[in-house]
């Protein structure tokens, strides 16, 4: 298997990142396994703990700690941990991550290796400066639709208006760092084009990662059993299907009047520099303020942790579509 640029995808929450990453994953050159969530980044803070990989013994920790990770076991794949060992290199753990995804892709038989992380959204400068020939995708989808998707996870990003604040403060130092690395190396996917025109879209993509586009990218529904673990599924319902229109905009008919003007009041100056439609004029209204007060009041989930407290739990849509399931 020959050597390829190594690629991050990655986005904010609800943006669309696992569909990104399988309909990538479903590429025959381009092995993507389950997304990684912050372990990567984790471990680099820690690897004092490994003595910064300064000897063999220290190499071969790291490698079976990270093998032991819930995050790694969810690859449900047989890993050959000497070969992962044979190629891991004193001192960062840039070869770590390496050698893990080489390795993956070597058990899919395939010839790259994509990372999947959301927290590469606010780590890209750390991947970067692991990877300095990397290939960086970033997922952006309408921010009043990924505050709406927060709501319904029960690790959500908060309430609408931390989602507003999370959204803009993210997304403009991603495309500022963008910017900077230039379209060599970082490039932008819209969550709705990806919906509404997927194969034009995913050209795009591979010209810039430089593999000539497959329609299996398109079949990504088919590998969804193989590559994420049935007890996961219940967290992308419509992950099997294919792009559903019906997921983007979902801020015209769910998201209220007040909740828009609470969100947009924040968000509204980027919204609008991304050409997504907004309020040329932000209607006043006494129920946006109160709105938004109770949201300030309620920042970080402290009505939750309280009843969390008291020991009542209040499910997340999500977790009561999927104890509405049958088995």
């Amino acid at each position: 298997m020959s050597d390829c640029t190594p690629i991050f995808l990655f986005g904010m929450d609800r943006s669309g990142t696992t569909l990104l990453a399988m309909m990538v994953g479903a590429h025959p050159e381009i092995a993507v396994p389950l997304a990684t969530t912050g372990m990567w980044y984790e471990f680099a803070d820690r690897l004092g703990n490994y003595h910064n990989l300064r000897t063999s013994g220290d190499l071969q920790r790291i490698v079976n700690d990270v093998a032991e990770h819930e995050r790694i076991r969810l690859w449900r794949t047989e890993l050959d941990l000497a070969r992962i060992v044979s190629d891991v290199h004193e001192g960062g753990i840039e070869s770590v991550v390496a050698a893990f995804h080489k390795e993956y892709a070597r058990q899919k038989q395939k010839r790259c290796w994509a990372n999947s992380d959301i927290a590469t959204l606010d780590q890209m400068h750390r991947a970067y400066h692991w990877f300095p020939n990397a290939r960086f995708v970033h997922i952006i989808r309408d921010g009043r639709d990924v505050a709406l998707s927060n709501q319904t996870t029960p690790y959500g990003r908060g309430n609408i208006y931390e989602c507003a604040e999370k959204w803009t403060a993210s997304l403009r130092t991603n495309l500022r760092m963008g910017a900077i690395l230039g379209s060599d190396h970082y490039h932008v996917v819209r969550y709705e084009k990806l919906i509404l025109d997927a194969e034009q879209t995913l050209t795009q993509l591979c010209g810039f990662i430089g593999v000539p586009f497959s329609r299996e990218m398109l079949n990504y529904g088919a590998s969804v059993d193989e590559r994420v673990p049935q007890e996961k599924q219940w967290l992308w319902p419509a992950l099997k299907l294919p792009p559903q229109a019906s997921k983007v905009e979902r801020w015209r008919h769910e998201m209220t009047v007040t909740q828009r003007i609470v969100f947009e009041r924040i968000a509204g100056p980027l919204l609008k520099e991304l050409d997504y439609p907004v309020y040329e004029h932000i209607p006043r209204r006494l129920s946006a303020l109160f709105l938004e007060l109770l949201y300030l009041l309620d920042r970080g989930g402290r009505s939750q942790r309280f009843l969390r407290k008291m020991g009542y739990h209040r499910e997340s849509l999500l977790e009561r579509m999927r104890r509405a399931r049958p088995d």
